[in-house]
């Protein structure tokens, strides 16, 4: 019973971020809300709400102050991790679709396993790099509907893309000992918070550049309270009840479902190769997940 609550909990999370990213594709390609606005915007606010949540153990909220070296870490995992990673894939979202980012983000675990493989000096094994080499296969498919010549996305939205999955890389793999020091609330409040700063000084949150109206602002809650900060929280409480192996795993939910929605809001038509694609880049990825 407690397991089937945990998947239901994880799956709900990567539900939000899927709706959360089609959220953002309306915001830019109907109301002209920029990339940088919505991700400097989007960090504080989250960041200030899962703070606040925290307010009651203040001890505990800043106590990754107290070590200067964790807190050089907290930076780190703040501009390098937590900016950049929500930076990319709303940029790769702005080139593309949020279908295309959100499945070329989900190559990120190919990154972490590249960097377990020099940090330890150890070559993967065979069969990690077959399930590699489909992962590989499955974004090129997707990218170019099948015709290699000429890829149906811009060179633009595929190195923001890529760029995502390596930030979502080092996202997953730099604060790993700060959350099992100080938990996971206060580093990813204080991440949300501290590279919402750093993307105000990209674009100011009070530079809208559109104007705001009550769809906008519903479109906005739904990015930030329900696919942020919500979808964090409800993510974290799946962690009682499953591993975090299999919690990541079910986050497979997130790009099928964001191509399900992008055919109905968007009415996007995918090809038989580009779902040929979707299909192995998702099984190839749930394979990995269980060597990281």
């Amino acid at each position: 019973m407690k397991k089937t609550v945990g998947i239901v909990y994880a799956c709900s999370a990567a539900a939000l971020w899927a709706v959360s990213g089609i959220a953002g594709q309306i915001l830019f390609t109907k109301y002209g809300i920029s990339a940088n606005w919505l991700v400097s915007t989007r960090l504080v606010l989250s960041g200030c709400l899962l703070l606040s949540i925290g307010l009651k153990d203040r001890a505990r909220l800043i106590s990754p102050f107290r070590e200067k070296k964790d807190f050089i870490q907290l930076l780190l995992f703040s501009f390098l991790g937590m900016f950049l990673v929500q930076f990319t894939y709303f940029k790769t979202i702005e080139q593309s679709n949020a279908s295309f980012a959100t499945i070329i983000q989900y190559t990120g675990p190919f990154f972490v396993l590249l960097y377990a493989a020099i940090a330890k000096r150890q070559f993967p094994s065979l069969k990690t790099c077959f399930w590699l080499l489909v992962t590989l296969l499955g974004v090129t498919a997707v990218a170019s509907k099948g015709q290699i010549e000429q890829l149906a996305t811009s060179q633009s939205a595929l190195g923001w893309g890529l760029a995502s999955a390596i930030s979502l890389a080092f996202y997953s793999i730099q604060p790993r000992k700060l959350l099992q020091k100080y938990g996971s609330l206060p580093i990813v409040g204080w991440g949300m918070l501290i590279g919402g700063g750093l993307g105000n000084v990209v674009h100011p949150m009070w530079k809208i550049g559109s104007q705001l109206n009550v769809q906008v602002i519903l479109y906005l809650l739904v990015v930030i309270l329900f696919g942020t900060a919500l979808a964090y929280l409800i993510f974290l409480t799946s962690l009682r009840y499953l591993s975090s192996t299999l919690a990541t795993v079910l986050t497979a939910v997130e790009p099928l479902l964001a191509a399900f929605l992008s055919i109905i809001v968007f009415h996007d038509h995918f090809t038989v190769v580009e779902l040929v694609g979707f299909m192995a880049v998702i099984g190839s990825i749930m394979c990995l997940q269980k060597k990281l």
